[in-house]
């Protein structure tokens, strides 16, 4: 049986597709919340090696950043797959150059039944009621895993989830790097890095949005600052233990 956490959850992502024509920080979205995705998606195109053929993008959402990827890498098979029904649909007229599914990573059974070279899990993990075994199954169907999550290690979105609308109703929360790492060694993989990235969070003050956005090249070379203060944690996993 499905856990009714997760869906829960999944009915509200469906309802902001049905109310917005797609998610809140992809349709209309505000300065942050497009700057923030901006980051999100240099960082994932930089840690992609060359020589890749297959792609699943777990957690894909409207299919607003899965096409994106599809339009940068257009020589590479890309799956989006998620468990929001809506959000496939609006991802299949979004991109129908790439194959979308219905799919739970809580639920290795209606995952693909195949191995790809890389898996994408971009802002999922904290939606999960259970991470660990995301990633688990999620491992066992990719022979590369990136990761990105809010950075639990930072007062203000730890903030966000606790004031922000938004973020309460999605049922939102964050881990430090620490703990993802520790989930992904026991998932198999062998070799993780760890980066920091961004200070733009998601939903915040389009001024001083600017103005932290303006300092964040600056930000990203400072080790302390970035480990607390950045926006999102980046874990490259790779070298799985078969």
């Amino acid at each position: 049986m499905k856990n009714e956490t997760l869906k829960q959850n999944v009915a509200k992502f469906n309802n902001d597709v049905i109310a917005n024509g797609g998610y809140r920080y992809t349709t209309n979205a505000s300065y942050s919340s497009v700057t923030a995705n901006q980051r999100m998606t240099k960082a994932t195109m930089a840690r992609i090696p060359k020589g890749v053929r297959s792609l699943i993008d777990i957690g894909c959402g409207d299919g607003t950043y899965t096409a994106e990827l599809a339009r940068l890498l257009p020589d590479i098979e890309i799956l989006g797959v998620d468990p929001a029904a809506d959000a496939i649909a609006r991802a299949k007229r979004l991109a129908p150059s790439v194959v979308f599914t219905v799919a739970d990573l809580l639920e290795p059974g209606t995952l693909p039944q195949r191995v790809f070279d890389v898996g994408i899990i971009r802002g999922v993990i904290h939606h999960l009621p259970n991470g660990p075994v995301g990633i688990r199954n999620a491992a066992r169907i990719c022979k590369m895993l990136i990761i990105i999550e809010p950075n639990g290690n930072n007062p203000i979105v730890k903030w966000l989830e606790k004031h922000s609308q938004y973020h309460i109703e999605h049922e939102e929360q964050s881990f430090t790097a620490r703990e993802l790492d520790t989930w992904c060694r026991s998932a198999g993989y062998g070799q993780i890095q760890i980066g920091y990235i961004g200070f733009v969070p998601m939903f915040f003050p389009t001024l001083l949005a600017k103005i932290i956005h303006f300092f964040e090249p600056l930000f990203e070379c400072i080790y302390p600052i970035k480990k607390y203060l950045s926006a999102q944690i980046v874990l490259t996993c790779d070298a799985h233990i078969q």
